[in-house]
């Protein structure tokens, strides 16, 4: 008798460890599992939150200017050409750029212009106003490449309220209240 006691503890301890053994790789799993899932929500928040930004951005970023020269209001002029291409007006625009000298050394006038309300649309700034002038479709503006002395920079308010800034290189950023370009 005491041979199959002694094998039942056998078949006993060996059932045991086969269970352990499944237990371990169980927990092992377990845990993969749980670090899969914390990777994948991490990255399912970094999306949200880049969706978020791009969503706030969206108005923002179709507010672009480049410097132009053409013939506005029948004057030849040298300017900044605005285009709110978004759906929306932006406001409180406050557009800036320094006195300077263009790529030849002529003279670049400083420009100090703002709007309290800009609807979509496409914009002439000079310094010969202190307000844009509203630009037609068919009127044709030329740009002028490669003279970044003559780009401005712009702070505005979108219209959900958050203030941005697009500074002389073209960055967009959200301004601050103590931003002063």
């Amino acid at each position: 008798m005491d041979f199959w006691v002694d094998l039942a503890e056998i078949v006993g301890a060996l059932a045991t460890s086969v269970a352990l053994f499944f237990v371990a790789r169980a927990t092992l799993h377990s845990k993969q599992t749980v670090r899969e899932a914390q990777r994948m929500r991490d990255l399912e928040g970094g999306r949200d939150e880049r969706a978020i930004a791009a969503e706030e951005r969206r108005q923002a970023a179709r507010v672009a200017f480049w410097p132009v020269r053409g013939e506005v209001e029948g004057i030849p002029q040298w300017g900044i050409e605005l285009v709110n291409s978004s759906d929306a007006p932006v406001f409180a625009l406050d557009l800036h750029r320094e006195a300077g000298k263009s790529g030849n050394g002529s003279a670049i006038p400083e420009i100090r212009a703002m709007a309290k309300i800009l609807p979509p649309g496409r914009y002439f700034f000079s310094e010969r106003k202190r307000w844009p002038v509203h630009v037609e479709r068919h009127l044709v503006l030329e740009p002028i490449p490669g003279n970044t002395d003559y780009m401005p920079s712009v702070r505005f308010i979108d219209s959900d309220g958050r203030s941005w800034a697009r500074k002389e290189d073209g960055r967009l950023e959200p301004a601050t209240t103590n931003d002063n370009s």
